[in-house]
């Protein structure tokens, strides 16, 4: 811009509010930006700039307007260009100026072409960086807060892991040695409450582990599946009484972490109990297919969601009915990823399927 006007020195300034800043000041003779007094550009163009109209000045000594070359001789200068930058709304975001200690004999029609879409581009510049300054500062309030929430989900975790622990042995304790039937029963509701409750908590850890840079409890071993599933569907009987089993034939062991393994379990037979159809039948499946341990848990839906959606497995996603946190499914991907398997999902446009893949190799 420099070249075509002829001026050393170029400025852009920026309008934020009530104050201006110097967004670029250019010495185009040696070729460099360059900080110089805004004080002096200030007064210029407060003395100079009346509405929206640009300003050409080839010669003060020539310039119609007295008091504008007083002020200009006065710092020196002997030409000015103020061009404005405005907005959509029509509003003075910004100027564009260029001055010279020398009469500079410039084509003002050429430059009154080609300022309106420079001013533009400037006008851009400015809108996105002052919209990624926002973003930036969105961002960074967006992860102290979610720093805050694992945190505090953290400590909340542990906090009552052993609480509710204690609450599940005392409950068994009383449902083994008490007489009175309805006693009894309220035990038993005891400790099925407390066994959710307990699953909640290790859903919060494992959660923790995992945004913390954490591993998911290392520790590995051969695990039987059959007494596993086995386990976990008794933990489920009194909820959901239409569960069926097939195809439990299961002659190896597979090389995993045993409880992470029945947490992944115990989170899909939850998801298809929340949010398949009442009083239908839950099939369970597992397998060895293609040197992988196959879980499947297939449910009933009065609606399909879409398969392919990106958030299915992201924490704190949950359904419109969901009363859970949303970390089952996150909690369960992360237990596959850890095992170096996968989880896949298939549907037939009425049950769903969620398969846990684990390599037996």
């Amino acid at each position: 811009m420099c070249n075509h006007t002829q001026m050393r020195y170029g400025m852009i300034r920026k309008k934020e509010g009530n104050k201006w800043n110097n967004w670029c000041v250019y010495d185009y003779q040696s070729q460099q930006f360059i900080a110089q007094n805004s004080d002096i550009y200030v007064k210029i163009y407060r003395e100079i700039r009346r509405g929206v109209a640009p300003i050409f000045i080839d010669n003060t000594d020539q310039c119609a307007e007295q008091h504008w070359s007083k002020l200009l001789q006065k710092f020196g200068l002997k030409s000015y260009i103020s061009y404005p930058l405005l907005n959509k709304n029509n509003t003075i975001v910004g100027h564009l100026s260029f001055m010279n200690d020398e009469p500079v004999d410039f084509d003002r029609i050429k430059l009154e072409t080609m300022f309106p879409f420079c001013g533009d581009m400037i006008v851009l510049d400015f809108s996105s960086t002052t919209e990624w300054r926002h973003l930036k500062s969105t961002l960074e309030q967006e992860r102290n807060y979610s720093k805050n929430r694992d945190l505090i989900l953290s400590s909340l975790g542990h906090d009552l892991h052993n609480p509710v622990s204690i609450i599940k042995l005392l409950s068994q304790y009383l449902g083994e040695n008490l007489e009175n039937e309805t006693q009894k029963s309220l035990a038993k509701k005891i400790e099925d409450a407390s066994i959710r409750m307990k699953g909640v908590i290790d859903d919060i850890l494992d959660f923790s582990n995992t945004r913390f840079g954490r591993d998911i409890e290392r520790y590995t071993e051969l695990v039987n599946i059959e007494p596993l599933i086995k386990q976990v569907l008794g933990e489920f009987e009194v909820v959901h009484k239409s569960t069926v089993i097939t195809n439990m034939q299961l002659p190896l062991h597979v090389q995993g972490n045993k409880n992470k393994i029945g947490r992944a379990f115990v989170n899909l037979i939850s998801n298809a109990i929340k949010h398949g159809e009442p009083h239908k039948e839950i099939e369970i499946n597992a397998f060895i297919e293609k040197d992988n341990f196959v879980f499947s848990v297939t449910n009933h839906v009065a609606a399909i969601h879409p398969l392919n959606s990106p958030d299915l497995f992201k924490p704190f996603v949950r359904g419109s009915d969901s009363k859970g946190l949303g970390l089952g499914l996150y909690v369960t991907k992360e237990i596959a990823k850890f095992h170096q398997g996968d989880i896949d999902i298939l549907t037939d446009g009425k049950k769903i399927t969620f398969k846990l893949l684990i390599p037996i190799k």
